[in-house]
């Protein structure tokens, strides 16, 4: 067990320093809905993706609170037995206060139990976690039916605008001058990416930091994988060749693993910490779809950049990420799709086809044809959906349902 002092130094610690915390930028998702929850709010998402900025944005709507940041040196090794003495600690400090902000809860083993004791108290709880199959596991054993879960991604292009003071009316009329204003944005965004603390201090280091803290702390340490140099080249692999179809067993080739069941675990880790998100090809049939390559995307395009080898054709590539975070940020449930042509994204809402989507830098002569078949592929197979080709700076007037339009202007006027 932790010293009691420490505890408290930790506490009082951690409360001022909440408590002075910048509040930041307003992010798309309004924390009001989510403070009147009788339930417990779950915020999951990447490290360094803004969890304890939205915590402190939701704290400002109650006039006292209590705070425990769990990702603390002085914590490590922490119990539940700990958790029971910070309680206490509480009581003692703010008394009758019922309202708790509790910060990378996961690092504690056996939170989970604690939480639904709290839960069962009267308190309401706010919680955030790095570690999407953890927290799944741990609030499915005991604390089913009682959370409600916001996924928080690095900023979107919207946020960045906000960051910067860029405003654009969704149904105004804009100048000229304000659409290239916001096009020279936008091409900065896909450098810059969306990690909140890189933005205030562009240094690349910030996200190879990021980088390894995810790999090593959240992934190798947690899961005791051995072979740390093959695990850190599949990682580099699938951020250079993000948005390509790859299969298990290529990808344990290409870092010399014999095992694809092996692969097939550390992607999922991956996937877990939020790092890397797959994406399935789109099959009536649930045994097909297990059978058939993914694709893989990343969670930024700078730590992308920082961290993988860059080739000439990559702006492709980020601009399709782009497209696949905004689609994920929405919460949409999305696939591909490969017939006798290609379609990038195939979007599902409330149980239906609504949107198919390709992604091109610049629609030409060349690719015009390719591009349109597989929308109008997949408008067959889906009728009442809608077509997209999002380009970097292009807009034609809709023709044979698909719309052709900038990735800017449908992130901001969606």
């Amino acid at each position: 067990m932790i010293a009691y002092h420490i505890l408290k130094e930790v506490i009082g610690d951690q409360h001022q320093r909440f408590h002075n915390q910048d509040p930041g930028i307003p992010r798309r998702i309004d924390p009001e809905q989510y403070r009147m929850r009788d339930r417990i709010v779950v915020i999951s998402g990447v490290r360094r993706s803004g969890k304890s900025t939205f915590l402190k944005q939701l704290s400002l709507g109650f006039p006292s609170f209590l705070y425990l940041n769990a990702d603390d040196d002085r914590l490590i090794g922490a119990t539940t037995e700990d958790l029971g003495s910070l309680l206490l600690i509480w009581e003692e400090l703010f008394p009758g206060v019922r309202t708790a902000f509790l910060d990378e809860i996961q690092n504690i083993p056996g939170w989970e139990q604690v939480v639904r004791r709290m839960h069962d108290e009267g308190y309401k709880i706010f919680l955030t976690g790095s570690n999407a199959q953890m927290l799944s596991k741990e609030l499915g054993t005991h604390l089913t039916g009682r959370y409600v879960r916001v996924e928080l991604y690095p900023f979107g292009f919207d946020e960045y605008c906000s960051f910067h003071h860029f405003t654009w009316e969704k149904k105004g009329i804009h100048t000229t001058s304000e659409s290239a204003a916001a096009l020279r944005l936008f091409s900065q965004f896909i450098e810059d990416g969306g990690f909140p603390e890189f933005l205030k201090d562009p240094d690349p280091e910030i996200l190879r930091r990021t980088f390894d803290d995810i790999l090593f702390r959240d992934i190798i340490a947690r899961y005791a994988i051995r072979e740390v140099k093959a695990f850190r080249l599949l990682c580099r692999y699938l951020f250079t060749n993000m948005t390509r179809e790859a299969s298990l067993t290529s990808l344990a080739s290409t870092v010399q693993m014999k095992s694809p069941v092996s692969m097939k675990n550390w992607i999922g880790y991956l996937e877990d910490s939020y790092l890397i998100g797959s994406l399935s090809p789109f099959e009536y049939s649930m045994k097909k779809q297990l059978s058939r390559n993914q694709k893989y995307y990343g969670i930024d395009t700078a730590l992308r950049n920082a961290v993988s080898f860059r080739f000439s054709d990559d702006y492709s590539l980020l601009l399709e990420n782009i497209v696949w975070l905004e689609l994920c940020r929405r919460g949409y449930e999305l696939y591909w799709l490969k017939g006798q042509s290609e379609c990038d994204f195939i979007v599902i809402e409330q149980g239906k086809v609504s949107m198919a989507i390709q992604v091109c830098w610049h629609l030409s002569d060349e690719n015009r044809k390719r591009e349109h078949d597989g929308v109008i592929e997949a408008g067959n197979m889906f009728p009442g959906s809608n077509g997209y080709i999002l380009t970097l700076n292009q807009e034609e007037e809709p023709s044979q349902n698909i719309r052709v339009m900038p990735v800017w202007k449908w992130i901001l006027e969606q």
